[in-house]
């Protein structure tokens, strides 16, 4: 063939004989300005960018040595008998050309992040062209047998599928099924979806973890830069992507230590006893200024997400301590959120069949709320149906649902026609009817003599250690 190429160069004349020399590679030493390298194996090349970190190094308000000392509160998430090692974690996090699953949506950059000895090394992963993706998997591939679980940001649902379909189109084997993901995007959700403005894992870092990125390129510009690097051969235009990835992976590994610290116990507020003898200033000089800083909605959502994870002792512990400062404050500085919190535990207690806690609530509730016209009758109509089912108190059953219904008459010039508003009315009515024929059956009624038996003593039934316990009756099933 190379001499067919000759013959017909000569044929061409001189100029026409030389062939075009080979496109060369971008110079090793333009990488070397970003900290990066050019990684050659015999599978191929591609760039590395590689740093290290001293386990005495910050990220936020975390060392990132704590983890070796609390990675095994992770089992949790899986097979709580596992061990979780810390060296065993590998944290990931890509780039990629879109926001699709499909295979046109390209991992131009694989950022990951692990633990050895006394360094928490970061590696990211750079294809300059579609030709050099296979080397790069490669060497991924190569390093996974060590370790035990993935950890990411929304990597369990969007960045290992996105892996495992370039694997396939690669003609490469991927063999995950010994590796366990721990997407901390969920456990963020959990206890911050309703108190900050977003769950990004830029915001999160920056509220809980006192992480604040300066001059940070958003992920979502990305793809547009990766290529326009395409388009000029200029690797100074991912100085940018290098930098936000790698805050990526670490904030990862800083939000492994939150979350392990958090089960741990490490994070217990500490206990307030409620009191209604102590005036103002001694209220406010009994509530915790670490746990005061919390949000109410965040010790909920706390509470709640330790009880998920079988923390039982610790789930009660937040509560207890949010259920103190529902009880103790008395002057809420945010009266929406306060009346929100005592609502959402009242019915986590209830659920619990906790019921004095939960009428505590309800009571405080409508201490704080007695001279409001809002529309809020749950917690009158929860108090009737307790005094009804459970204390058999027929007059405070009737009391409440009478409260119940004076609120709702209170209001009725600014519904009046609405549909919904007059079957509430109609099935407050009703439930008050009901009430008081049951009550004035009770009055009337003679008082029966207790039997006996033959030898004179009361006859009793055996109960074999037996209860009844009553199904919680909820408020959209008791209007009526």
């Amino acid at each position: 063939m190379s001499g067919l190429r000759e013959r017909l160069g000569r044929l061409r004349g001189p100029a026409a004989a030389q062939t075009a020399p080979p496109t060369l590679p971008v110079a090793d030493d333009e990488w070397v300005q970003l900290g990066a390298h050019i990684e050659t194996s015999p599978a191929g090349s591609f760039v590395m960018r590689r740093r290290e970190y001293g386990t005495d190094s910050v990220h936020g308000k975390y060392r990132l040595r704590e983890l070796a000392d609390c990675a095994q509160q992770l089992s949790c998430f899986h097979d709580r008998a596992a061990v979780v090692r810390h060296d065993a974690l590998l944290f990931f996090d890509t780039e990629t050309t879109g926001l699709g699953v499909g295979a046109g949506n390209v991992p131009f950059m694989v950022g990951i992040g692990y633990y050895t000895d006394e360094l928490f090394t970061v590696e990211q992963l750079l294809i300059r062209n579609p030709a050099e993706e296979q080397a790069m998997l490669v060497y991924l591939q190569e390093l996974l047998d060590r370790f035990t679980h993935i950890v990411s940001y929304n990597g369990r649902t969007f960045d290992w599928p996105i892996l495992k379909n370039r694997y396939v189109l690669n003609r490469l084997t991927l063999d995950d099924s010994k590796l366990l993901q721990l997407d901390l995007l969920y456990p963020s959700r959990s206890l911050w979806r309703n108190t900050l403005p977003s769950c990004r894992l830029s915001k999160v870092e920056e509220s809980r973890l006192g992480f604040e990125r300066v001059d940070d390129v958003p992920g979502s510009m990305a793809p547009a830069l990766y290529f326009q690097y395409l388009a000029e051969k200029n690797p100074a235009v991912l100085q940018g992507v290098f930098v936000h990835n790698e805050h990526d992976i670490v904030t990862l590994a800083a939000l492994a230590i939150h979350f392990s610290k958090l089960l741990s116990g490490d994070m217990v507020p500490v206990p307030t006893v409620p009191s209604t003898e102590l005036d103002d200033e001694a209220v406010s000089e009994r509530i915790p200024a670490q746990s005061a800083e919390l949000e109410l909605e965040e010790l909920f959502r706390t509470g709640l997400w330790l009880d998920k994870m079988e923390r039982f002792a610790l789930a009660e512990t937040f509560l207890e301590h949010l259920f103190s400062r529902l009880m103790l404050e008395p002057k809420p500085s945010n009266t929406s959120q306060h009346e929100s919190a005592i609502l959402q535990l009242a019915a986590f207690y209830k659920k619990k069949g906790d019921y004095l806690r939960a009428v505590d609530l309800w009571k405080r509730w409508i201490h704080i709320k007695n001279a409001s016209l809002a529309l809020q009758l749950e917690p009158y109509l929860e108090l009737a149906m307790y005094y009804e089912h459970r204390e058999r108190n027929l007059n405070q059953a009737i009391f409440y649902a009478e409260e119940a219904w004076a609120k709702l008459w209170r209001r009725r010039s600014l519904h009046r026609g609405d549909r919904k508003q007059n079957e509430i009315e109609e099935a407050l009515e009703k439930r008050i009817h009901r009430l008081k024929d049951k009550l004035r059956k009770t009055e009337n009624s003679p008082v029966r003599e207790a039997s006996t038996s033959r030898n004179g003593k009361p006859r009793t039934k055996a109960t074999k250690g037996k209860t009844n316990r009553l199904k919680p009756i909820y408020v959209s099933e008791g209007l009526i």
